[in-house]
């Protein structure tokens, strides 16, 4: 009894990790910005579709401003080895060639919105950069 009921929990605890809940990450670009950002649109349909804002502040007006900055990383590597010198009797003295590559990129993506009273856009810009 003592083992079937280990064996139970064992199982249980396997099923319940074998679901984990599924990681939802709005990754920011300039094309969602562009579809989702327009005049007129609520704060609920922007937080829905970009997420929560970095910054939230009012500006002299009193209107809230929403800010959004973020940074990306990007970072390729390859590699090639082959036979060099000797052709197919390279590896018979040990001769051989190789090389390898490494390049990166960096995203950067700031937007700013301004809402009125009404939880409605009344203004906004974006930058992005590519480095």
């Amino acid at each position: 009894m003592k083992n079937f009921t280990s064996i139970l929990i064992a199982l249980l605890l396997i099923t319940g990790c074998a679901n984990a809940p599924k990681e939802t990450s709005t990754k920011l670009t300039l094309g969602l910005v562009q579809s989702t950002v327009t005049k007129g649109a609520n704060q609920s349909e922007i937080t829905k579709t970009l997420g929560a804002p970095n910054i939230i502040s009012k500006d002299r007006q009193g209107n809230e401003t929403w800010t959004y900055d973020r940074i990306s990383r990007e970072s390729t590597s390859g590699s090639t080895a082959g036979i060099g010198l000797g052709g197919l009797f390279g590896w018979l003295f040990g001769v051989s060639r190789s090389s390898s590559s490494t390049s990166s990129s960096s995203k950067s993506i700031t937007v700013i919105i301004t809402f009125d009273d009404d939880k409605s856009v009344i203004d906004f810009a974006y930058q992005s950069l590519e480095f």
